[in-house]
Order: C-alpha cells, then structure tokens, then sequence
C-alpha cells in the first residue's frame, strides 16, 4: 500500500430538502412534529395558527409554544445540525417535567420544510434579553451544491416584530413584508414574550393551501371535525387519557403502578386558530384541542394490560342495552395470544415463523366499539346532541380507527382514515361474525420508552419499521380484537340485535293467525285458502323439523363412527391374528401346547366379541328409534362415558356417579339423552383439559324435581353467556374446528322432546340441567 488518505461525506443542499418536505408524508405530520418538539421543550400550551389568503405571500403557518426556548448557542449550533440530538443520549428526559422526550432523530426540526418556502425560527430563553431568530428560504437548499456553501441570515432582536421588518429579512424573503403576520405576533402577544419558540411557515405549499379550501372555503364541514384539527386531537387525545385509563387499570388490580411520562405537575394544552373561523371574531380566539366526547358513549370496551409474557389480563364493559350492562373480567393467556386462531389466513407462514414471545414489551390498551345499527345510532346521535342518526354514524366516522401512541402522543398513521393497518377488512371477510369493522372501533394502544423501544418510527414517522417486534404486535392485538369481536357477537346474538328476532324453539301460533283472519272476513274463499296456506307451512315445518333431526344424527355419527374406527381397530385385529392361527384343524393337532394356544386364541376372540358387543350397545341410542322405553338414564350415561374412556383415560378425569340416580327410571325417547349427554360431556372433557387441576371431575346426579344434572370443576361460565352458549354458531372453544352447534343442537333436540336445558354456575364449576317438560 503506498498511500492511505482519510475522507468524509460532504453532504449537498438538497439533503435538507430530502430530510424535511421530501420526507414528511403530509402537512399534518409536519405540523405534528413542530408541536411534539414543543412538549419536549417543557412547553405547557401550544398553539397553531393557519393565515390563508388568496395573495399566498400573506398566508403563513404560526406554531408557538411557552417552553423553555433556545439559546444563541443551540439555536446557531445544534439546531443547525440535522441528524444530531442530545435526546438520545442515555434515558434522557426533559428538565422541568422529566417528560419522555418525544423526538431523537435530529430531524423533527425540519419538518416545516413540508409546509411552505420561507422558514422563521424565534426563539428566546428566560435568562437572554433578546429573541434569537433565523429565516430560510426552502429554495436555497435545492441548488446543486454542498450543504456548506449554503447561507442564511439570523441574529438577535430585542422585538420579533423588529426583525420581521429588517430590511435584510424582508430581501432574503424576496421583498415579502406580511402585514398579516406582524398583526397577529402584536394580537397574541408574542412580539415580546419571556420565553418560548415561534415557528413560522409562508408562502404556503399547495398541499396544506388546498386542506384549508377544502374544507374551510368550499365544504361545511364542521370546525371540530376539519383534518387539521382531528389531526391534533389524534395526537394529543392520548395524552388526556393516559392518565385516567392507568388509574382504572390500578383500580381494578391490572396495572400495579403507572408508567410516569411525566412529573404529576405536567400540563400540556394545544389550540388551533384559523383567519377562516368566522365564529373566532379575531385572531386571538383559538379552539382548545380536547379528547373526543363520544368515547364516553360506547356500546362496548375493552382495556387492559399485556404483560411480558404475552399473555393479556382486562376489563369487558358492555353498555348497548341499558337493561342488559354489565362488566366483566377476561384472560388470554400466552397458548391463546399465539394461537394459529389469530393469525390471519394470508402470510400464515410468515406469521408462525415468529417466535410466539412478546418482543414489544409489555403496554395497555383501551378500545372502545360502536353498533350502527339504527336504534343505536339513534342513541347516539340523542348522547351527542346530533340532529339525526346519519348525523351521528358522520361524527363517528370521522374518528374510528385504532391508534397507537407513544410517551402520550400519537404515532402516525395508525388510525388515520383509510388506514386499515390490522387488516380488519381481510379478517372480517374470513370471520365476519368475530370481527369488528374498521369504522366501529375508536381504540388507542399506550406505548412508552424504553419498554416498547423496539417498536422504532421510521425516520419519515409515518409508522413503526415493520420488524420481528412489530409483527409480534399485530399478533397480539389480533388476539384482543377477535375476543371483543366474540364477546359483542354473542350478545348480539342473545339479544337478536341486527337482525329480526325469531323464536328457537316455537312454532307460530297458527290457530291464532286462522281466528284473526275469520274476525275480520266471513269471505269462505279467503277462510279456506288461508286454511291451505297454513296447512303448507305446517308440513314445511314438519319437513325442517325432520331434517333437522336428521342433520343431527349425522353430525354425531361423525364422532360416533370416529370413536368406532378406533375402538374397533385393535379388536379386529386381534381377529385377524386369531383367524390366521386356526388355518388347521384342531383335531390335526397332536401336540398338546399347540391345542391349547388355539384354546387360548379362540379364547381372545370371544373377548374381542365382547368388546364389540358393548360397543354397539354403547352405540344403539343414536339410531333414533322413535318408539319410547323405559329405562335408567344412568345407563344411557355410562354407554356415553365407554365411548369416552380414552379421554377420560388421557387427561385424568374421573366420573362421579350420585347414588341417588342409580335406580331411577324413566319413559321417554333414550336417543335425545344419548346425544345430549355426548355433546354436554365433550364439551365437558374440553374445558376440563384446558385447565391445572389434579382431581378433574365429572359428577351426574337427579335433582329434587327429577332433573339430570352434569356437573364439572372445570372453568366457570361468564354470566352473561350462560344462555347464550346455546345458541347457534356460539362457542368459546379456542380450536379451528369449533363450530357452536353442539349445545344448539342439544337444545333444539330436547325442546322437541318436551325438555327444556339450561346452565348455571355451581361453586366448583358449570352445571347442565336437564328437566322434563309437564305434559
């Protein structure tokens, strides 16, 4: 090697133009990113102030806020160095309120490159008698030359309003002297104030020119509901509710301490002004920024905590029906957060190649749902004071999504409009029962530094890098959405709500219809076509009923005959063996040992006969002879448990049978208990298995009035579902072949036979009683 040099990059203009306008994604980010350094500075109000006029040379974008401010030497030194920020050095945080700094990346300051061509920083600290200030032109930085040939002016003024008018000011600004902006520094005060920042943007761009026609010139949107200022609600409304959601999450025993973003005597208030606001009357009327009223006005909820393990501990609240709320706790463990019943269909591979660990950390959530169905938009719109339901369903889509924030902000653009970044419109295709619509939900996912670090936002902080991290935390919001999604399914189902109500188990009374149509007509055509009409529908009904009947034998023949093949495989076996031996007369055999092997196969055989036997025995019931017997439903119960055997074998459950039950009779249809007692003890041993516990037990007993009751120590039932579990396509089974008939089907089956089902909750776990309807 004869020489070795030394060398290093010389960046070009144009690279401040890349990190700022070419990088922000939208003007509200860009205004997002100015009131975020704001907060860092210790701020305790910001306020941001739109100027439109057709001469763009008088319109401006004011962002000023109350915080410590910059000194010449950060102004003129750090500030004037992209990419480099004391913020990440160690667990830095603010100096008054200790707050999590919001931005480390160096480049937040540049986002008003994205707004508009001229660029004026003000700025002052509490122990400096001047304002230290610079002006940018945006164009400057877009010639082709090295960023270090590029030059701007700046310096101090004992008035903001002073350096607006220097000469030197106004030319670097191509000879721009905005009236508008020196009346509304004087109006607001803020030509001498003690200590702060003040960012000013003119000459707008087309982009935010074009937010403030649309919607303050040619639309009529209402002002609370503009971008500009939903964009500002999204970004501070986690701030508000931060606190007040971990306080209730300690209250119920979920969280047990807060997550401090700041010292308790943090206040941070944002305002939005507007030259357009007629309602304002002058420039120094601004609207307070504040969380969303209608989130107090859910149907349904969701919050909680998932820990470090990934398993998720939280709160349902249901508030639909006035005369039906409640609350209730819920728990996914850690199998059930990563179950392949979360992952989507597409990109399963993907997914499962993840390692089922939490990477992000642990956080809390709060999500907050909302029917649209008209009664309860009516509800509502009567909350928020709307004018009519379609005014209501406007103001919720204005503000659905589901949001993550970080530190108390909100992460863009998660829960931006359009934005389905859950895929929840691919899951409810697939799950359309179990999932909730994308313009339903208002959710927000609390984030915080450095437990959640490795969720990173992208330089452009138009989301997170979509790493091993960020995956594994889809999963596991996946996991809560589909459970909320269940939760208000099976209410809904339970209350008919979305659909018209019908009867489960009884017919219509058609008598009844018959008598009113003769009370209003004496016309013997119309009684006797009536009279055929109802006819029909009685034979359709009968038609249903059978196949129905029929439906359900099949579906238990399925398990049935699954049980058959492998119960039956060694037996026949078995046979085989013994068949292949007795090839030979047993009279040509002479030698003794050989006799008695043969004596010793046939006796196998027999035994293998028997197994057989008890089998079919076990199996007799489900034919569905229509014919009534008297019998002991004790012995209908134990054909069951044989078929079970294995299982109650395989996961430690024991069968108590209650003297009481052993000698009692009855005359009825043995098939309809037979598949009662498969389906309720299936779903006996599944919940049982799911749970730690050494003695599990199944207990079948009589009750006092002739009920047959099987109980279990397995998991209790919620209270709001134990109704609701019988009902069609409802389960709760965390398996991909679950299907919600069974107990549906028990239920229908026994009202047909003049029983009735129902579930309650006994002090070591769920019971199911079976009665005997009176004649």
């Amino acid at each position: 090697m004869e020489n070795l040099n030394n060398y290093k990059f010389e960046p070009g203009a144009r690279s401040i133009i890349q990190m700022g306008e070419e990088l922000i994604g939208h003007p509200t980010t860009a205004i997002n990113e100015l009131v975020k350094n704001g907060y860092d500075a210790d701020a305790t109000d910001c306020k941001v102030y739109v100027n439109y006029h057709k001469d763009n040379s008088k319109s401006f974008v004011a962002i000023s806020d109350n915080g410590l401010g910059m000194n010449s030497k950060t102004l003129f030194g750090d500030w004037l160095q992209p990419s480099v920020s004391h913020k990440r050095l160690g667990n830095s945080k603010s100096k008054i309120f200790q707050r999590n700094f919001l931005g480390s990346k160096g480049i937040g300051r540049l986002a008003a490159m994205a707004l508009g061509r001229y660029l004026t920083v003000i700025t002052k600290t509490s122990d400096e008698s001047d304002y230290n200030w610079l002006v940018i032109d945006r164009q400057d930085f877009k010639a082709e030359a090295l960023l270090s040939h590029i030059e701007f002016p700046g310096g101090s003024s004992n008035s903001a309003n002073a350096l607006l008018a220097d000469e030197r000011v106004i030319k670097k600004k191509n000879g721009i002297s905005n009236n508008d902006l020196s009346k509304y520094l004087l109006d607001n005060k803020l030509t001498n104030f003690k200590e702060g920042t003040i960012i000013i943007v003119e000459e707008l761009d087309d982009s935010i020119k074009t937010i403030v026609e649309d919607e303050f010139l040619n639309g009529d949107t209402e002002i609370q509901n503009i971008d500009l200022i939903q964009s500002l609600k999204i970004l501070i409304t986690p701030l508000i509710l931060n606190s007040v959601i971990q306080d209730e999450l300690i209250n119920k025993n979920i969280l047990e301490k807060k997550y401090e973003i700041a010292t308790p005597e943090s206040t941070f208030e944002l305002f939005f002004g507007c030259n357009l606001i007629r309602s304002a009357g002058d420039t120094r009327n601004f609207i307070k920024i504040e969380e969303y009223s209608i989130l107090s006005n859910f149907d349904y909820r969701v919050l909680g905590k998932v820990s470090k393990d990934g398993s998720i501990n939280g709160l349902y609240y249901c508030n639909r029906l006035i005369e039906d709320s409640f609350n209730d706790s819920f728990v996914l463990s850690r199998d059930d957060v990563f179950s392949t019943e979360y992952l989507r269909t597409r990109n399963i591979d993907v997914l499962q190649d993840i390692n089922n660990t939490n990477k992000v950390g642990e956080f809390y959530f709060d999500i907050r749902v909302f029917d649209r169905d008209p009664d309860a938009l009516d509800k509502l719109a009567k909350l928020l004071g709307a004018p009519n339901r379609r005014s209501a369903g406007y103001l919720l889509d204005d503000i659905v999504g589901l949001r993550v924030s970080k530190d108390g902000f909100g992460v863009k653009p998660y829960g931006d409009e359009g934005n389905d970044w859950m895929e929840l419109g691919q899951m409810r295709v697939q799950n359309p029962t179990a999932v909730i619509g994308t313009n339903q939900l208002i959710g927000n996912i609390f984030l915080f530094s450095p437990e959640n670090d490795s969720l990173s936002e992208k330089t452009n902080r138009e989301g997170f890098f979509e790493n091993e991290a960020f995956i594994t935390f889809k999963k596991m919001l996946r996991s809560i959405l589909l459970e909320v999604g269940k939760k208000r399914y099976n209410y809904r189902q339970k209350h008919g709500l979305g659909r018209k109500a019908i009867s489960k188990h009884d017919r219509p009374d058609s008598s009844r219809f018959l008598d009113f149509i003769k009370k209003i007509t004496q016309d013997e055509t119309v009684i006797s076509q009536a009279e055929v009409y109802l006819n029909e529908i009685s034979t359709t009904l009968d038609n249903l009923e059978n196949s129905l009947s029929f439906s359900q034998r099949l579906a238990t023949l399925g398990s049935g005959l699954e049980l058959v093949y492998h119960e039956m495989s060694q037996p026949i076996m078995l046979i085989g063996k013994c068949l292949f031996s007795m090839k030979f007369p047993v009279g040509r055999i002479n030698k003794l040992e050989d006799r008695n092997e043969i004596l010793s196969e046939m006796t196998g055989i027999k035994s293998a006969i028997a197994t057989l036997d008890h089998l079919k025995e076990s199996l007799q019931p489900a034919i569905g002879i229509s014919r009534k017997s008297n019998f002991k439903p004790v012995d209908t119960f134990d054909k069951v448990c044989y078929l079970l055997t294995k299982d109650f074998i395989t996961y430690n459950i024991s069968v108590d049978i209650d003297d009481n039950i052993r000698e009692f009779k009855i005359n009825d249809h043995e098939y309809h208990l037979w598949i009662s007692f498969l389906n309720i003890l299936n779903n006996s041993i599944y919940w049982l298995k799911s749970v730690e516990n050494d003695e599990r037990k199944i207990l079948f007993k009589k009750g006092i009035d002739n009920e047959l009751i099987i109980s279990n120590n397995g998991p209790k039932i919620e209270i709001g579902e134990l109704e609701n579990i019988f009902n069609y396509g409802v389960t709760h089974k965390k398996v991909k072949n679950a299907t919600g008939l069974g107990l549906a089907y028990t239920r229908s089956l026994l009202s047909t036979n003049n029983w009735e089902i129902w579930c309650e909750n006994y002090d070591y776990g769920p019971a199911f009683i079976l009665k005997p309807l009176k004649p």
